[in-house]
């Protein structure tokens, strides 16, 4: 399982290192610029950063654990308030980083806005562990959301799927997110437990760019599992944009 949490804040770092805030999240602790490692989710399986400011030298988590080999440097950087296209943050969860649990996490800019304070965004997968290639009979179905987009902000949506489908249980292997001024998009499945967390993919903008390396297919295992009847809502982050289009792989299992 894994879950994708965010940083953002509107600042001017004038050409040295600072910590950026996290951003709320109702399924995971956060405090100022902190992000608590669940125990849980004791792995990072990737990260990303993006800002449009006018020079941006570096980007890094930095935690204890971390430093006692090195803070986790993010490449490639993004030069912009959403992806390019693909989308290319930096995903290693065949190989996830341990973390220790408890512990904070934070995301530092280097960073000179040409005007100043830009927005600046850093996204981070957190894993159980290793995610291994998830295998079965897949289709794809389209859908769509309607969150209007604030900066910063988790912003949730019912999803509305494109066809009906058939009565019965279902996992959630891949996932592509498309909008406008779109950077993120999550799901909250329903019920708790391991259903709390909320994977999520880096968006594209236009339905002609290319998907993000291994969001689909089964290439990060399984984001969650629902009943027909009662389906996942989606979490957007971005900037002024109100309706996005959603992809999703799924099994059908029951």
């Amino acid at each position: 399982m894994f879950h994708l949490a965010g940083y953002y804040e509107s600042i001017d770092p004038a050409g040295a290192y600072a910590p950026i805030a996290a951003m709320d999240d109702q399924a995971i602790s956060t405090d100022g610029d902190n992000i608590r490692i669940s125990s849980s989710l004791p792995f990072i399986g990737g990260a990303a950063f993006a800002t449009a400011a006018a020079v941006l030298t570096d980007a890094q988590f930095r935690a204890p654990s971390l430093r006692t080999l090195n803070n986790l440097e993010i490449r490639p950087l993004c030069g912009g308030v959403t992806f390019g296209d693909p989308p290319q943050p930096m995903m290693f969860v065949h190989n996830p980083r341990g973390m220790t649990p408890a512990e904070d996490l934070q995301c530092w800019v280097d960073s000179t806005p040409g005007g100043g304070a830009e927005a600046h965004y850093g996204l981070v997968w957190m894993t159980d562990g290793p995610l291994a290639q998830a295998s079965g009979e897949m289709f794809t179905v389209g859908a769509s959301s309607a969150s209007t987009l604030v900066a910063g902000t988790w912003v949730n949506s019912n999803i509305t799927f494109n066809q009906t489908l058939p009565s019965g249980q279902y996992d959630v292997v891949g996932m592509r997110a498309e909008g406008t001024n779109l950077l993120a998009s999550r799901l909250v499945f329903v019920g708790g437990g391991a259903s709390s967390w909320r994977p999520g993919v880096p968006a594209v903008n236009l339905n002609t760019d290319l998907d993000p390396e291994g969001f689909r297919f089964g290439g990060m295992n399984v984001y969650g599992s629902f009943d027909q009847d009662n389906p996942p809502s989606v979490e957007n982050v971005g900037h002024t944009d109100s309706a996005q289009t959603l992809v999703f792989d799924l099994i059908k299992t029951g």
